[in-house]
């Protein structure tokens, strides 16, 4: 069987991938991600952008694998408390598993801010379109459209706080604990009396 064709787009985002782990963004540069890609630069930018759209696309990318793991147990979820409990705790394990997203989240969390907070509206949305299906396969989660996406986008928005801003002793939470924290606060947006939305 052959091997599918890589696309410009797919190899400039594979060598950022892995230049952005290993370096960080501060140092990372077009020219080093061309280098590693083994195209020119002219060529990163006409199939994938600038650095900034490259550092934003290769977050997105990650995030969507971090997400087909949340998706996988919520999608096996019994109760609703569960449901958000397992997928902030499953979404913060498998970030902190990813090489590049680890960093991102640690060392380079400075650089970072941008794109998972002012910029977060895209990964908001990878969340959402990801999960949203999975929410609706498992039968005892069954709720209104409204109501799955508002709640989804608040985990979201809680795993992204999570990794942001530290407690105030400066520690974060273990993802066990962070995910009982967040399904205390998700799950009633799940309810069929909910007002939020």
């Amino acid at each position: 069987m052959a091997r599918p064709r890589v696309t410009e787009a797919e190899a400039v985002l594979d060598a950022a991938t892995g230049r952005l782990a290993a370096h960080g963004i501060a140092t990372t540069t077009i020219d080093d991600v061309a280098e590693a890609a083994g195209v020119s630069r002219a060529t990163v930018y006409r199939y994938v952008g600038g650095k900034n759209e490259i550092v934003q696309a290769v977050i997105g990318r990650e995030a969507e694998v971090v997400l087909e793991q949340v998706a996988v147990v919520l999608s096996s979820s019994t109760t609703v408390q569960g449901a958000i409990a397992d997928a902030v705790s499953t979404a913060l394990r498998a970030i902190a598993d990813n090489a590049l997203l680890a960093r991102l989240t640690s060392v380079d969390l400075l650089e970072t801010l941008p794109f998972i907070t002012i910029d977060a509206a895209s990964l908001i949305d990878i969340a959402v379109s990801i999960l949203s299906p999975a929410m609706r396969a498992a039968p005892a989660l069954v709720s209104d459209d409204l109501a799955i996406e508002s709640a989804l986008e608040e985990a979201t928005r809680f795993v992204l706080v999570h990794l942001t801003t530290p407690r105030r002793d400066g520690s974060r939470l273990d993802p066990g604990d962070a995910g009982r924290r967040a399904a205390a606060l998700v799950a009633p947006l799940l309810e069929p009396t909910s007002e939020w939305g």
